[in-house]
Parts: structure tokens; C-alpha cells; sequence
């Protein structure tokens, strides 16, 4: 009778619903908040750092738009040598190494060595993020599972909210602007207990193919486009910019057709091409790529316009705070309205989001760039609630429509398009900018901001389910 019940009690068991261990779980999410806040809150600290290492507004685009390109081309990468040897194992060398490069950022002497800091930076993200949504994936079952996603979500709204406000107290700090990168260090070590300590180690049942040729020649494209882009209004536009800028499209088109190659050859690649079939693939990625793009360029634009209206790190961080909050609650509210509206919910979104960009430019303008945290409460409100309604749903709605053994494969396009739309705001958006860096130039690139979201929300019906 005891074996029978034992062997009762082992099936309950066998049949009870996976879950992470809770230290485990919020060690992970920990993870996730570090490296999206270090992205993040660097916007703020711009000022500080131009000043203190003499940096060109050229260089300064570069210490945004270096690890937002190399966490993008990598980031598929890092997934599957998660897979391949696994995911704790690789978050915690991803995290390590996260440590040790903040730190090299945090001592840097020149703007070449913060820009070459942030690179590094970027590579150690893009093994580490990965990791955690698989992990979670490969750890829980039923309701844990979805409750854990959920908390994954709303970890990354929650870190993009809090990056500016922390930002800006951590660079009005006695340690100045290094205090942004240094404090990551304590951070991880704290995460990296608990991580070591209760997370459980997943990973495939085969050891997957990595494309380095692809990431390489992503990477590429991604470089000959931006560097140029922010680095030639200041030198003159030389000769070796346009040379790059040229050579975009013949690297660009190198990369498809070698994703294409590897595909058809039975082999693995960065980008599987036939993942564009999915009509929710196609259209989500043509959403995100602009939504990105705009969101980085705004970021980085603002902290510049907010710097010369006499605005110290902390108060830019606090002129954001109404935004962040907003996108917050938005974000939250989206996930009800979602599975009741649909794309609607992007529509609706993308329209206020147009309101917001279009206002804070207007009142850049209106004050002649002396405007006060006052005057920016509502336009960033307004800002906010758009992008939140905006940016969370997206991944969902996309994804909904992908068979589910290709989920994975979809949230790291997904990821990749936003981590190089990031980048590539700064330097395409922070470029429009500078060249014309004044109250109006401000005001007109805002208003081209907010005619992107305009195009976006004319697409979100794309996303719509079609009607026979």
C-alpha cells in the first residue's frame, strides 16, 4: 500500500506543471532589466560624457549606436549557443562578461575607448538576453509559464521607464556619467548568485549550426550604413563615407542571398527567409523596423535639445518620468485590450503617438528651446500612452500568427529588429538633427516622427485577420 501510494504521489508529480523557482525567476527578470537599462539610460548622461571627454555629437552617436548594432547581430547567435551548450551556462558567462565591460566603459579616457567598450558591451548582452526567455520556455508549463512570460514583458517596459529617471540620478551623482556603467557591476554580481545558485540548466537535444557568416555580414551592412551617417556631417562628408554608403546595398544584398544559400543547402541561418511567408512576420518586422528607428532617434534627439535648453542629466530623466509612466500603464492596459481589438490597439497607438511627437516638438519650438519640465508633463503623456499601447502588443500579435515551433525563431527577428532600429535612430534621426541643431530643426525632425507613426498606423491594419 505505501509503494502504491508513493508510486500515486510521483505520478502527481510528474503530472504537476513545471515552475521556476521564484529566486530563480527574479534573478532572471534582474538580468533582463540590466542590459535594456544600460541602452536606455545612456541618453541622459550624452551631455556629461561630450563634455568630459571631449566628444564629438558624431562620437556620441556612436557610443548609442554601437551596442544596439552589435547586440543585433549577435543576439540570434548568442540564442543558440544557449541552445547548443546551455542557456545558464551561457547567461552567466554573458553576464560576466556584461560586468567586465561596463566596468572597461566606466574607466574609459577617450571617446574611442567608450565607443570600443560599448561594442564588447553589446556582445556580452547578445549571449545573455536570449537565454532568459528560453530558459523560461524550457522550465515551466501551463499557468506558470504565462505568468512568467507575462513578468518577462512587462520587466522590459518597466526597465525602459526606469532607465531615464536612474540615468539621471546616477550621472548627477558625485561619480558623474561613469556611475551609469559602474553600478552594473554590483548589480550582476548580486544576480549572478541567485542565478547560479537556483537557476536549472536547459538546453537542446542537438547542438544547432551557427551562421557567423551571416552575423559578420549583418553586422557589416549595419556598420557601412551608420558609421558614415555619423561621422561624415562632422568631417565633411570624405570620400571613404560615400564609398560606404555605397557599399551598403551590395553587402546588404550579399547578406539575403547567403541567408537564402544556407537555407536551401539544409543549413541553419541567421534570418531563415521562409519565416517571411507568415504574413504577421512580414508585416510585424515592417512595423518594427520605423516604430525602432523613430523611438531610438527620438530618445537620443530629446536627451541633445533638453541638454541645451539647460536641463541637468537628472532633470531630463525626470522631463521623461511622465512618459515612462505613461507607456507603463499603457503597456498594461494593451495586454487587456488586445485580445478583445486586435491590431486595433496598435492603431489607436500609433494615431496618439503621432499626437505625442508632433507635441513636444511644437513645444520646443513655441518656447524657443527654454522650455521647462512643466511645459513637457502632457506632450510626453501623450507620447507614452501612444508607444505603450504600441510596442508591448506587437511581439504578441506577430508571433500569434507563427506555428509554434517557430516562435523562437520569430521573437529573435523580432528582437534583432529592434535592438538595430535602436542604433540606427541615432545615427539616421540624430544625424537629421545635428544638421540643423536648433528649437525649429528640433520641431521639424519631431514632426517627421511623428508622419513615420502616421505610415505606421496606416499599416497596423495590415496585421488585421483577412476576410473572405
Amino acid at each position: 500500500m505505501t509503494a502504491e501510494m508513493t508510486l500515486s504521489e510521483q505520478d502527481d508529480a510528474r503530472l504537476e506543471p513545471r515552475r521556476m523557482h521564484p529566486v530563480a525567476l527574479t534573478a532572471a527578470l534582474t538580468a533582463v532589466m540590466v542590459p535594456v537599462m544600460s541602452f536606455f539610460s545612456v541618453n541622459v548622461a550624452l551631455g556629461e560624457i561630450g563634455q568630459d571627454l571631449s566628444a564629438s555629437a558624431g562620437m556620441l552617436q556612436l557610443v548609442v549606436a554601437a551596442y544596439g548594432v552589435v547586440y543585433a547581430s549577435l543576439v540570434v547567435i548568442g540564442g543558440r549557443l544557449g541552445d547548443s551548450y546551455g542557456r545558464k551556462r551561457a547567461l552567466v558567462a554573458g553576464l560576466t562578461l556584461f560586468a567586465l565591460t561596463s566596468l572597461l566603459c566606466s574607466v574609459a579616457q577617450t571617446p574611442g575607448e567608450l565607443v570600443g567598450a560599448r561594442v564588447l558591451q553589446g556582445v556580452a548582452a547578445a549571449f545573455a538576453m536570449p537565454q532568459v526567455l528560453a530558459t523560461i520556455h524550457a522550465s515551466t508549463d501551463g499557468e506558470h509559464r504565462s505568468r512568467a512570460i507575462a513578468w518577462f514583458g512587462a520587466t522590459a517596459g518597466i526597465a525602459t521607464s526606469l532607465a531615464f529617471l536612474v540615468g539621471g540620478l546616477l550621472t548627477d551623482s558625485p561619480v558623474g556619467w561613469r556611475a551609469i556603467f559602474w553600478v552594473n557591476a554590483p548589480v550582476t554580481a548580486i544576480v549572478l548568485i541567485g542565478i547560479v545558485r537556483y537557476l536549472p540548466e536547459t538546453k537542446a537535444p542537438h547542438r544547432t549550426d551557427i551562421d557567423l557568416t551571416g552575423a559578420g555580414l549583418l553586422g557589416a551592412t549595419m556598420t557601412l550604413l551608420i558609421l558614415p551617417l555619423t561621422e561624415g556631417r562632422a568631417l565633411g562628408w570624405p570620400t571613404w563615407t560615400w564609398i560606404c554608403l555605397a557599399a551598403v546595398l551590395p553587402v546588404g544584398g550579399a547578406f539575403v542571398a547567403w541567408q537564402d544559400r544556407l537555407g536551401r543547402h539544409g543549413g541553419l541561418p541567421l534570418i531563415p527567409l521562409p519565416l517571411f511567408r507568415f504574413r504577421s512576420i512580414g508585416v510585424g518586422l515592417l512595423i518594427a523596423a520605423p516604430f525602432f528607428v523613430a523611438f531610438g532617434g527620438f530618445m537620443f534627439i530629446y536627451s541633445l535639445v533638453a541638454q541645451a535648453a539647460g536641463m541637468s542629466p537628472l532633470r531630463i530623466g525626470v522631463s521623461l518620468l511622465p512618459m515612462s509612466l505613461a507607456f507603463l500603464g499603457a503597456s498594461l492596459v494593451a495586454g487587456r485590450l488586445v485580445p478583445r481589438y486586435g491590431a486595433s490597439v496598435l492603431s489607436v497607438g500609433s494615431l496618439i503617438a503621432v499626437l505625442g511627437y508632433a507635441a513636444v516638438g511644437w513645444t520646443v519650438a513655441h518656447t524657443d528651446g527654454a522650455f521647462t519640465l512643466g511645459d513637457q508633463v502632457a506632450p510626453m503623456v501623450v507620447a507614452g500612452l501612444g508607444l505603450g499601447l504600441v510596442m508591448p502588443p506587437l511581439m504578441g500579435i506577430v508571433l500569434g500568427g507563427v506555428d509554434g515551433h517557430l516562435a523562437g525563431l520569430g521573437s529573435g527577428l523580432i528582437i534583432t529588429t529592434q535592438q538595430a532600429g535602436l542604433g540606427l535612430g541615432s545615427a539616421v534621426v540624430g544625424s537629421l538633427y545635428l544638421s540643423q541643431a536648433d528649437p525649429d530643426g528640433f520641431a521639424g525632425t519631431a514632426y517627421l516622427l511623428a508622419a513615420v507613426m502616421l505610415v505606421i498606423a496606416a499599416l497596423t491594419r495590415l496585421l488585421e485577420p483577412r476576410r473572405r
